[in-house]
């Protein structure tokens, strides 16, 4: 978890992500977000929301750590919803998601 925790730290200082419901809906609809990383303690109206819009655009939807261990990994209090706007980090995010599962 560490290590995915680090890449959206480094996503975010290269200006690679869309914070927030508002910007990654934006970004969905754009084309512009690769995955969509969700705190698993969002709303579940906000979840349904995102998942349909995600679906609708065929971007990848992930749940990762609660919102608060998403917001410390930003240098922000909590975070609730990620676009992912980096195809390269995209990847990586990918690879780091799919081992833990496993």
């Amino acid at each position: 978890m560490n290590n995915l925790l680090n890449l959206l730290g480094i996503a975010r200082k290269a200006g690679k992500l869309a914070l927030g419901f508002t910007a990654t809906s934006l970004a969905v609809r754009k084309g512009r977000a690769v995955l969509v990383l969700i705190a698993t303690d969002t709303s579940p109206q906000t979840k349904d929301k995102i998942e349909r819009l995600c679906r609708r655009h065929q971007v990848g939807v992930y749940y990762v750590a609660d919102r608060n261990a998403l917001g410390r990994a930003l240098g922000k209090t909590s975070q609730a919803v990620i676009g992912l706007l980096s195809p390269e980090i995209g990847e990586a995010l990918k690879t780091q998601l799919m081992a833990r599962t496993e």
